[in-house]
């Protein structure tokens, strides 16, 4: 009798040292890279820009902990250099997504006609395996300034940050 009140208690002791599952994941490396484009569409509510437009992009690449992944995102197109209520979706090749929230700048494109975009990102969340994910950090992307009457330009994207799921 001593023997299995002294495993229960053990056992009792263990659960409470260990926390639950997803309580607070460990923060991992969070690293990509994708290219695709962007495109310029109407929208009635991106009222901060007298064009009534929105940014759209949309690319593939390889992430870490998704590997290859396909990235959306969208932000009504800022009046100025500020970017801001960016949305992303990252979809894994298996449909696992983690969900990302944006703000950052996008200048005038440079002499080579590249608008280099930095970005400050959240993680808010996910689905399938990243349920509950959170972090954040930086992503950097360069758009082929094509001229306005082309509404669809190239453009590539690198973060790093961290992810925790």
């Amino acid at each position: 009798m001593r023997k299995i009140l002294g495993l229960l208690l053990a056992v009792a002791l263990l659960l409470i040292a260990v926390p639950a599952a997803g309580a607070e994941p460990d923060a991992r490396p969070f690293k990509g890279s994708m290219s695709g484009s962007i495109t310029f569409e109407m929208d009635p509510s991106c009222d901060n820009n007298q064009w009534l437009l929105r940014t759209d992009s949309l690319a593939t690449g390889n992430v870490s902990h998704m590997g290859r992944s396909l990235m959306a995102s969208s932000h009504c197109t800022p009046a100025a250099a500020e970017i801001d209520g960016g949305e992303m979706t990252l979809t894994a090749a298996n449909g696992d997504r983690v969900f990302i929230e944006y703000t950052g700048t996008a200048p005038p494109p440079n002499a080579a006609g590249i608008i280099v975009v930095d970005v400050e990102f959240v993680i808010i969340g996910g689905d399938g395996r990243f349920d509950g994910a959170s972090g954040g950090g930086d992503m950097t992307g360069f758009i082929v300034f094509e001229g306005i009457e082309d509404p669809e330009w190239p453009a590539s994207w690198v973060w790093s940050g961290t992810i925790g799921y």
